[in-house]
């Protein structure tokens, strides 16, 4: 048996890097297929990028932050977040505010709108991945739990390296 980050080894076995893109670009595809049918639809049709979309999503998951901690979560940089948030704020999706304490600090946060759209978004890829996972065998269900489990601990392991 093969452990975490060992590959097959046999005439059938592709190469370590060609699996990698191979899983990657799988990924991707589905991802974006899925989120094109739904909540990025949506956003399209307000001309918001994907790197804009990605921000309301991480200000609904986390709640309000600063420019500078979204520009280092974002790995963008500090006037690319406020491009991004200056978009944001015409559609009424977020707003900023000065902190009273230190003017040099402007915090970040989803309007009522803001975070009713990035819920309905929420909610679309909670369905859908349901949707998809009821079509699932329970051995298959079992082997996405040995993935995932297994994606958690090395991101977990990542987390600690950095």
């Amino acid at each position: 048996m093969n452990g975490p980050g060992q590959s097959v080894s046999g005439p059938q076995a592709k190469a370590r890097p060609v699996l990698l893109q191979e899983a990657l670009t799988a990924l991707d595809r589905v991802s974006s297929r899925h989120w094109r049918k739904g909540p990025g639809a949506s956003f399209a049709r307000k001309d918001l990028s994907f790197g804009q979309m990605h921000m309301v999503m991480v200000l609904h998951e986390l709640g309000p932050l600063t420019v500078g901690q979204l520009s280092e979560m974002l790995a963008v940089s500090m006037p690319s977040v406020s491009s991004m948030l200056d978009r944001l704020e015409e559609h009424g999706l977020a707003e900023r505010q000065r902190d009273d304490s230190d003017r040099r600090l402007v915090h970040v946060k989803l309007t009522a709108r803001g975070e009713a759209e990035a819920e309905e978004a929420a909610g679309f890829r909670r369905d859908a991945t349901s949707t998809v996972l009821q079509q699932f065998s329970d051995q298959e269900l079992r082997a996405l739990l040995t993935v995932v489990g297994a994606v958690e601990r090395t991101i977990s392991c990542l987390d600690q390296e950095g």
